[in-house]
């Protein structure tokens, strides 16, 4: 792991790395480590200095909950990536988490209804103060490449 962080900051420091994503998937599993929550803190910061882009993952937003203790300052730097986040894709949610995704994220009335009516690939996009409906569309390579169902199910 030790290497692979080395690694991961000399690519990201690299003047002709080009511009480039750091994707957190499963974002709550890393930011319950401190020094990686900084580590991404510090990525969001300099993002414009290293030419990179940043993408949180999260399954729910109710996932923040765990991040450190409540008022600790562990939570307080989850809660302002999510904060300076540009960007905001939505997929469908249950209806036991869109208040909390509504307080979150700031969304109207009409955003948090819609959110449980979405179908497959159906994302509300937040950009800054304006929302779009967006439909996913994925080449059958694509659908291929990102398919997780027979994976998960153990049927290759």
């Amino acid at each position: 792991m030790t290497c692979a962080s080395a690694w991961l900051e000399a690519a990201l420091a690299d003047p002709d790395g080009g511009q480039r994503w750091v994707i957190y998937d499963e974002a709550w599993r890393l930011m319950a480590h401190p020094a990686l929550l900084r580590r991404m803190d510090a990525h969001w910061r300099l993002a414009r200095h290293y030419g990179i882009a940043n993408m949180l993952v999260f399954h729910r937003l109710s996932d923040l909950d765990n991040v450190g203790d409540a008022g600790s300052a562990q939570r307080s730097l989850a809660a302002s990536l999510l904060a300076n986040a540009e960007t905001r894709v939505i997929y469908r949610q249950e209806a036991d988490q869109l208040g909390t995704t509504a307080q979150a994220l700031g969304l109207t009335g009409t955003e948090t209804t819609l959110l449980p009516t979405l179908g497959l690939g159906q994302g509300l996009w937040r950009i800054r103060n304006r929302s779009f409906l967006v439909q996913a569309q994925l080449h059958p390579d694509e659908a291929r490449l990102f398919e997780t169902g027979t994976r998960a199910s153990g049927t290759l």
